[in-house]
């Protein structure tokens, strides 16, 4: 088996690809570690709109007889927007929540280990103090099925033949043309 040592490494910066594809107008969107408070933001001073992707945790999941341990990532895409003259913050959140939301399930993101993305969901952030501070803040979530074990790959141990009616039945296999699997490949 081959293990996939960066691919938690890499999710979160191929998710934001798939986000900045469907809206490029976002000013920021890139991977954070962990969750996305209010407190950062005020550190930060983040642009609006913008987007952070987080790998928030993982827990084993359903192990197969003789599989390798697969893991169930919880994943967050957190959405912060700020009142701007073409829209209100809470509009401009609930649009981009709404393209991540389409977005996100059945979403392997083309990276070999990860299974279709699942149980996508929206929560809102938004508090007094948030609210306070001119921003709106919301999560879109979604759990994300990972091994880090790929079986290496093997032939078969199958082949396939093709033969010419009338010429065909045991006593004429020695005509059969190979077209597939054995190991002429």
């Amino acid at each position: 088996m081959t293990s996939a040592p960066d691919l938690l490494g890499l999710l979160p910066a191929t998710v934001c690809a798939a986000i900045k594809d469907l809206l490029p107008d976002l000013r920021e969107c890139e991977p954070h570690e962990g969750k996305y408070s209010l407190e950062e933001l005020k550190r930060e001073g983040l642009p609006s709109p913008a987007v952070k992707v987080s790998c928030l945790g993982a827990k084993q999941d359903k192990t197969f007889a003789g599989a390798p341990a697969t893991f169930m990532l919880q994943m967050a895409a957190y959405v912060v927007t700020r009142d701007s003259l073409r829209m209100r913050r809470e509009v401009a959140a609930a649009n981009i929540c709404q393209t991540i939301m389409t977005l996100v399930p059945e979403q392997d993101w083309g990276l070999a280990g990860l299974g279709r993305a699942r149980s996508a969901a929206l929560h809102s952030l938004v508090s007094t103090k948030v609210k306070s501070k001119g921003v709106s803040l919301w999560a879109v979530t979604w759990q994300q099925p990972i091994s880090f074990h790929q079986p290496a790959l093997q032939p078969l141990g199958m082949a396939l033949y093709v033969g010419i009616d009338p010429a065909i039945g045991p006593d004429h296999t020695a005509t059969y043309e190979i077209v597939g699997g054995g190991t002429d490949e």
